[in-house]
């Protein structure tokens, strides 16, 4: 399938580097004034293309310094709001029915690369990991309160680590640990899987897909689009099987039977794209 090139961005729009940005837009078919949802809204990059095209957006993130590093653009309303909270935000900024919806979900480039949020096993940091500060607990929560037996399970299901009960077992034998530091010297060759399950398990990444999918649906238009960008095969795997059940259902059509990468040239430059999987939706 066809992956379009992705455009230099405005110098405003720094935040975070956008991925699988004009494939995004071509796959909600952005039609001028109509009403979309950027439900990952990160420094605003797609939303402001989506708004280049003609659109309106109404934008979400979970993240204060996200909103804030966002610019203020003409058709654009940003909303401080995890998305699981969708159907609300819509209902009260009187945003349906609508054209398109967007999700981009995983981390923000600015969230990894800001040592002090403690998302990187490669940067010095307190064991944070919240996208919301206003959670209640940090992946140092986890990390020195659950037993072995969940902690190898959060390793297994979220990090799909094979290693997980031997690996739970030394980070017991190695409470307290506060730091990036500690933890990625005793999760070793590990560390990417462990960091990125506690990051899921903190932000209850998965539960929130699964909330919010359903709204989404429920907001779109006849002949509105729904597209999805995930990270890795927990996420891709959710929206898959979704987006199936509604076809089979007699609800749309995926428009994408399979997923979307980023082309030699986006991976070159932005290396943090190589993963990426888009899937598209368009509801009867």
């Amino acid at each position: 399938m066809l992956i379009l090139t992705l455009k230099k961005l405005p110098k405003n729009l720094t935040f975070h580097k956008p991925v699988l940005l004009q494939s995004a837009c071509h796959f909600l078919a952005v039609k001028p004034g109509g009403l979309y949802i950027d439900a990952t809204l990160g420094g605003g990059s797609h939303a402001a293309e989506i708004i280049r095209l003609g659109g309106k957006v109404l934008g979400l993130d979970q993240d204060p310094e996200a909103i804030s590093a966002c610019p203020d653009l003409d058709q654009l309303t940003k909303v401080h709001a995890n998305f699981i909270h969708l159907a609300e935000v819509a209902r009260q900024y009187h945003w349906s029915p609508v054209s398109g919806i967007l999700f981009d979900l995983g981390i923000s480039s600015h969230q990894v690369d800001t040592a002090s949020r403690g998302f990187s096993f490669q940067k010095s940091g307190l064991l944070d990991m919240r996208m919301d500060p206003g959670l209640p607990h940090t992946a140092a929560t986890l990390v020195n309160q659950l037993s072995v037996n969940q902690l190898a399970s959060l390793f297994k299901d979220f990090g799909e680590i094979p290693m997980a009960k031997p690996l739970a077992v030394k980070i017991v034998a190695a409470r307290p640990l506060a730091t990036t530091e500690q933890l990625a010297a005793v999760t070793g060759k590990w560390s990417r899987q462990a960091f990125q399950a506690l990051r899921i398990a903190v932000n209850d990444e998965l539960g929130a897909i699964q909330t919010v999918l359903p709204q989404a649906h429920q907001l779109l238009a006849s002949a509105g689009r729904l597209v999805v960008i995930s990270f890795h095969s927990l996420e891709d795997r959710l929206v898959k099987h979704q987006f199936a059940a509604w076809q089979q259902a007699g609800q749309g059509r995926v428009i994408t039977p399979d997923p979307v990468g980023p082309d030699l040239a986006e991976i070159t430059a932005n290396s943090r794209s190589k993963s990426a999987k888009l899937r598209a939706y368009e509801k009867n």
